[in-house]
């Protein structure tokens, strides 16, 4: 694990950048980082939690689901623009198509959508590896 660091802003430069190993840990690591970060920023404690919750569900999904042989890293981003927060989390992974979560499964299937039902926005890009990102209004 990298520890977080806080820069200056660049246009192309997040202001938290955090690198995780796609491992059990990963999602606890990443919200308290998520955390660290915001807590000097004007955000409400009901956009936090959905934050964090984001930011969990996002990362959990990220040490679940890439099909790779052995654990991979996964990438965490986070920047704040015009009162809003861009949270980007990129795994290794061949990346996947969103579907719709399955009614029939209740144990699973609710990262992304909390997404759907939270986030101002969200998409999933396949480049390097696959990235999930999301929007919320802070």
């Amino acid at each position: 694990m990298t520890v977080p660091s806080e820069t200056q802003r660049h246009d192309d430069q997040p202001d938290l950048q955090l690198a995780l190993a796609q491992n059990r840990e990963a999602p606890s690591l990443a919200r308290a980082a998520i955390a660290g970060f915001s807590e000097d920023r004007e955000m409400d404690a009901a956009t936090l939690a959905t934050l964090t919750l984001l930011v969990s569900e996002v990362v959990t999904n990220a040490v679940i689901h890439p099909n790779l042989e052995s654990p991979g890293d996964i990438q965490l981003s986070a920047r704040i623009v015009g009162g809003m927060i861009r949270v980007e989390v990129t795994d290794e992974g061949s990346g996947f198509t969103p579907q719709p979560r399955d009614p029939t499964q209740s144990d699973r299937g609710y990262g992304l959508y909390l997404l759907e039902q939270q986030a101002t926005n969200w998409g999933v890009e396949q480049q390097t590896g696959n990235t999930v990102w999301f929007e919320l209004v802070v």
